[in-house]
């Protein structure tokens, strides 16, 4: 069996009193450290303080589960999906004894990049209502455990040029899948009286995800919002704990990996259709967010290799 990247546990130890687990610790590719699943976290009850930086998607297959985040109690019984964004605070976690659930990882630019323009659904539903618990008929439960079981396979036995992008493909659709379901979470939250920061952090990203150029100065989306740039990033990093600038350079990076990956554009090209002065800025832009040149991106070299 092929080792997951990902995931990297660090035990809760005297030396390591924090006992976080971190996703972020490593530049890598779609499904090469960005995902990762796992059927047994019951060590997790002993490691909190958790802080993890991926997105958690599990299902719960049998029992319950108590979670305490942000002095908030959020409890997952059988055929609930708990989703958990990243950058949460997880301060106690208890099972019951016959407790099994499915778990998925991901990281931010993966879930952003398999979902492009569908993106913003994850975001407002995702991050306004941290954590999520969703309550799924069977289908759709045996529907999560045939994803989660293939997904495994495809991520276990690498076998054939066309792996990396089976996988994604498996991925997208079960994101999708899931979209479907926070969509009409939202639909029924828009239906009640949203507080007016909700408001203008789901504008935000709703402005973010659909500029053309999306690397923007702050104050420009917060003049088109009538607030302050200060005002913006404190609404962002009280619902996602991710400043504005960050949110920016994520759909900035995404775009930036999409089109050096899936276009036929030339990087000059590229370099304009993003809102970039000149190559030179561009390919310092790339180096510092993906760790190599845009013409090593592009064709999947390293400077390191």
């Amino acid at each position: 069996m092929r080792p997951q990247k990902l995931m990297r546990m660090a035990y809760l130890t005297n030396k390591d009193p924090q006992g976080y687990i971190d996703f972020d610790n490593l530049m890598v590719d779609y499904a090469e450290g960005d995902l990762s699943t796992h059927d047994k976290v019951k060590d997790l009850a002993r490691l909190y303080p958790l802080r993890p930086m991926c997105n958690y998607i599990a299902l719960c297959v049998r029992g319950e589960m108590r979670v305490t985040s942000n002095d908030r109690k959020f409890e997952c019984i059988e055929g609930d999906i708990l989703i958990c964004p990243p950058n949460l605070n997880y301060d106690d976690i208890n099972f019951s004894d016959d407790f099994e659930c499915r778990v998925f990882c991901l990281s931010d630019h993966l879930i952003q990049g398999v979902l492009r323009s569908k993106a913003d659904i994850w975001h407002h539903t995702v991050y306004i209502n941290q954590p999520n618990v969703i309550n799924v008929s069977s289908v759709c439960q045996k529907e999560f455990g045939f994803y989660f079981s293939l997904i495994r396979s495809k991520l276990t036995n690498h076998g054939g040029t066309l792996h990396k992008e089976i996988l994604l493909t498996l991925v997208r659709a079960f994101l999708l899948e899931l979209c479907f379901f926070l969509e009409k979470t939202r639909s029924v939250e828009l239906g009640q009286k949203l507080s007016q920061g909700k408001v203008l952090f789901n504008k935000f990203i709703s402005l973010l995800s659909s500029s053309d150029v999306k690397r923007q100065p702050i104050t420009t989306y917060a003049s088109q919002l009538a607030i302050t740039p200060k005002y913006l990033t404190m609404l962002c990093l009280k619902y996602s704990n991710k400043t504005a600038s960050q949110w920016v350079v994520q759909y900035t990076t995404e775009e930036i990996r999409f089109y050096l990956k899936s276009s036929n554009l030339s990087i000059k090209e590229i370099s304009a259709k993003l809102g970039f002065s000149n190559m030179s800025h561009f390919g310092s832009y790339v180096r510092k967010h993906l760790g190599m040149s845009p013409s090593e991106y592009r064709h999947g070299k390293s400077e390191h290799q």
